[in-house]
């Protein structure tokens, strides 16, 4: 069992280095040209500090894949709990898990699995409090909030752009067959500017319409308009497969990877531009596209 802080749980790792070693190791063969500058990089995962902000769908698989790619001082934040529509594609949840914490749940799961990973818990999510300790000390962020809960958002971001050590957040989503992903720098739009609500605004179909527009950029053709309107705006959910998440999964974690390890600056690699730009790929039309920002 973890340490319950307050509000707070820790899981503390106990690294054994061949351990260590041995289950990375076949992630070293794309991680340089010589065998040192492969663990060198790796090196470079395992000391950072990553958050994820979000356990649902893709968020609570991120920790998992982070702590298998090796990074070993994770932090994870949600203050929702599983209900039995979560069981099509959340990690941790199950008929068992139903009614308890995501964030503890996936801790206690990837702790298992790694018990080397450090992994910090806030079960009362990201909130104006909570988002300034949730981002000190890591070094990367992932932003996996709802879609609809822009406020926590919002939180983030600010305690993201007050934390100069911070690199760069990525945001993943998927609408349909379609992933969209984002990157955050201190020097790109503001997510405020971005959505473009004010924080007080609450929710209701106008509201919700607004939101899509802006994280649906390149909407989907199928299913049709009105389907896609009944579930994101008129009944506020985005109805999701159990095969798209994994799509965003690993999308996200190749070019958190790439860019941690500076590997997205080597040979043919493709930059992911900054925020209000965004990459998508469909695995339904076999489309994807690189759109840079705007202003």
């Amino acid at each position: 069992m973890g340490k319950n802080t307050g509000r707070r749980i820790q899981h503390a790792g106990e690294y054994d280095d061949a351990i260590y070693w041995e289950r990375v190791k076949r992630n070293l063969g794309w991680l340089g040209d010589t065998d040192e500058e492969a663990r060198e990089r790796q090196r470079t995962l395992r000391d950072a500090t990553v958050g994820v902000a979000g356990a649902g769908g893709i968020g609570g698989s991120m920790v998992e894949r982070l702590a298998r790619l090796g990074v070993l001082h994770l932090k994870v934040a949600d203050l929702d709990t599983f209900e039995y529509s979560n069981i099509n594609r959340q990690l941790g949840a199950g008929v068992r898990t139903v009614g308890r914490n995501k964030a503890e749940v996936v801790a206690e799961y990837v702790h298992d699995m790694t018990p080397d990973v450090t992994i910090d818990v806030f079960p009362e999510g990201i909130t104006p409090e909570s988002a300034p300790e949730f981002v000190q000390g890591c070094d990367y962020v992932l932003d996996e909030i709802e879609p609809y809960e822009y406020p926590a958002r919002y939180a983030l971001h600010r305690a993201f752009r007050d934390a100069p050590q911070v690199r760069f957040m990525l945001t993943g989503y998927v609408f349909g067959n379609r992933t969209f992903l984002w990157k955050w720098t201190h020097d790109s739009m503001p997510i405020e500017e971005f959505i473009g609500l004010p924080e007080d605004a609450g929710m209701n179909p106008e509201i919700a319409e607004h939101l899509m527009e802006r994280l649906i950029p390149d909407k989907p053709g199928y299913p049709d308009a009105a389907m896609q309107r009944r579930w994101l705006i008129d009944e506020q959910t985005c109805p999701i497969t159990p095969g798209a998440p994994p799509m965003s999964q690993g999308l996200i974690l190749e070019r958190l990877m790439l860019g941690m390890t500076g590997i997205e600056d080597q040979a043919d690699s493709a930059r992911l531009p900054a925020a209000p730009g965004y990459a998508m790929v469909d695995s339904r039309t076999w489309t994807a596209a690189i759109v840079e920002g705007k202003g």
